[in-house]
C-alpha cells in the first residue's frame, strides 16, 4: 500500500476577532450565527433596540439602523460584575427591556473569556406575533437554557458589544452612571 507522513501539525481554527477596546457605553450588535436560517440577511449585524409593550414596558427586538439602537451599560461594583447567571431562569424566557434595575446574571463574558459577549451566550431571535400588536410580527429576542431548546422560528445569535461613548444624563436625572462599568468592547463588529 501507499503511505505518506506529513510533518504538518494540527491547527484550530478559530474565529476571527479583532482585539477589544473599552468603554462604558456599548451598543449590542447581532451576529446570527446560523447563516442559513432565513433571519439572517434581515438581523445579521444589526442592533438591539426595544418594542413598547406598555407603560415602562419593552420586549428586546432589533433595530433596523444604530438610530434606534439602544445603548447600554453595565452597572454595579467591580465584585456585582463577577457574579454569575441567575441560577432560577426557566428553560427559555423572553428578553424584557422595562423601566427597573435590570436583569442580574446577564453581562459582558469577562476574561480569560477570550472574545467579548453578551453571557449567557443562549440567546435566539424569533419571529413572533405580539399580542400588544394583533396581527404584526416582531424579530424578538429570547434566552434559551441551551441550544438544544432553541423553540421553532427562532434562530441561534451573539449578542456582541459595540463601543458607544455613554450618553450623558439630564441634570434633573434620578439616575446615576456613577458605577457603570468600563468593559471590553469592540470598535467595529462589522470587522467580525
Amino acid at each position: 500500500g501507499l503511505a505518506a507522513a506529513s510533518t504538518a501539525t494540527e491547527t484550530h481554527i478559530r474565529p476571527y476577532y479583532p482585539g477589544t477596546s473599552h468603554s462604558k457605553g456599548f451598543r449590542l450588535a447581532i451576529n446570527v450565527t446560523d447563516h442559513s436560517n432565513v433571519l439572517y440577511s434581515l438581523i445579521q449585524n444589526k442592533y438591539i433596540g426595544s418594542i413598547h409593550v406598555g407603560a415602562g414596558l419593552a420586549l428586546v427586538g432589533w433595530a433596523p439602523d444604530t438610530e434606534y439602537a439602544r445603548i447600554f451599560y453595565q452597572n454595579g461594583t467591580a465584585e456585582e460584575h463577577r457574579s454569575g447567571m441567575d441560577k432560577k431562569s426557566p428553560a427559555v424566557s423572553t428578553a424584557h427591556l422595562d423601566a427597573g434595575p435590570g436583569t442580574p446574571g446577564i453581562y459582558i463574558a469577562p476574561v480569560p473569556e477570550p472574545y467579548a459577549f453578551l453571557f449567557p451566550d443562549t440567546w435566539t431571535a424569533c419571529n413572533e406575533s405580539i399580542s400588544y400588536y394583533p396581527g404584526k410580527h416582531f424579530v424578538i429576542f429570547k434566552r434559551v437554557e441551551t441550544n438544544h431548546n432553541i423553540p421553532d422560528g427562532c434562530v441561534p445569535v451573539r449578542l456582541i458589544p459595540e463601543c458607544i461613548p455613554l450618553n450623558d444624563l439630564p441634570p434633573e436625572s434620578l439616575s446615576s452612571h456613577e458605577y457603570a462599568i468600563d468593559d471590553r468592547c469592540y470598535k467595529d463588529v462589522t470587522a467580525l
